[in-house]
């Protein structure tokens, strides 16, 4: 595969490559023609701006009856643009089809990837406005651009304060669900909610994973068992990344500090998935500002992805290892 598809220079893992919409595009066509007996790219929606938004199945299948019951998990990337969440969910797709040592974890489990969900935004805070996060389509009434897609799904969208400056960065939209990319996140979730047992969506500018509510300080009814698997998932990145930073966990309430409305961890909930995180990753901010002061420690970013690799390994282990997570899915 690589003596095909290298050029020159180029690098020839994808923690190592410039993540743009073409590297994501040219990645996921080679490990669909190459690695075609374990993985599915498909595409049925598009961005504003007429980008792909990726779906990818990974999967090796077993006997038809087992097959028809495999537990899923679905895997979203990117919503609030940059780089850094798409670079992990593409690290996640490439330790699934590629290292033989994971192998058991898609024959017991169908993984299901959207590793791209916002690319115009992605594009824009590449090129453009660094922290831009929200996508690219125009605005009715003026030269102002964009709408925050992790606020903008159908789950108590209009229980914040109304956004009135279009300009902010968190402006939801006029209306839940209107934006192409928050219909494709909605629509992955729906067709795979009958076997979906978690859902994971992986952010940009932090360290911590949360769970619902964000638009509500009331705990959901499985509010234990949330619980334990975010901890769970700290104790694997806080020992993978060797106490750099404290992996926290928490709700999506309590991590904002306020309400945050039509987020997709609450939608996927209602939905009735029975486990739902939002997981935040690479902390920018921080380490622009720490990197002023001094050098980041060598291989701080790999020891970063190994860690979140390792949470998310948990989340594997979770369904099939039932002794340590017993009747988590009654």
């Amino acid at each position: 595969m690589l003596d095909q598809l290298l050029d020159g220079d180029e690098a020839s893992c994808i923690e190592d490559a410039s993540i743009g919409s073409s590297a994501v595009t040219v990645f996921l066509k080679a490990l669909n023609n190459f690695c075609g007996e374990v993985i599915n790219v498909t595409s049925d929606h598009t961005t504003f701006e007429v980008r792909n938004l990726y779906e990818v199945v990974i999967n090796k299948e077993v006997e038809k009856a087992k097959e028809d019951l495999k537990p899923v998990i679905i895997i979203d990337a990117g919503q609030q643009g940059g780089k850094e969440s798409v670079m992990l969910a593409l690290y996640v797709i490439e330790q699934l089809v590629a290292c033989n040592d994971n192998s058991e974890m898609i024959e017991k489990v169908k993984w299901v990837v959207l590793p791209s969900t916002n690319p115009d935004g992605m594009e824009f805070a590449r090129y453009l406005m660094p922290y831009w996060k929200k996508n690219l389509k125009p605005l009715d009434d003026g030269p102002r651009l964009g709408v925050d897609i992790s606020r903008n799904f159908d789950k108590e969208w209009n229980s914040c304060p109304e956004v009135e400056n279009k300009f902010s960065q968190i402006y939801p939209g006029a209306a839940a669900a209107s934006e192409n990319e928050t219909i494709f996140i909605q629509n992955a979730l729906k067709k795979y909610q009958k076997n979906a047992k978690i859902y994971l969506s992986i952010r940009r500018d932090g360290h911590s994973i949360a769970y619902p509510y964000g638009y509500s300080k009331t705990a959901p009814s499985n509010e234990a068992k949330l619980k334990r698997v975010a901890s769970e998932i700290a104790t694997r990145v806080n020992q993978k990344t060797n106490g750099i930073y404290l992996f926290v966990n928490t709700s999506i309430y309590e991590l904002e500090g306020k309400q945050y409305c039509g987020h997709s961890v609450d939608y996927a909930n209602d939905l009735g998935i029975p486990l739902c995180f939002e997981m935040r990753v690479f902390l920018e901010n921080n380490n622009k500002i720490i990197s002023k002061f001094h050098k980041m420690p060598r291989g701080f970013e790999a020891s970063l992805r190994n860690g979140y690799f390792s949470g998310i390994r948990e989340l594997y282990n979770v369904i099939v290892n039932q002794k340590k997570y017993p009747k988590m899915f009654d």
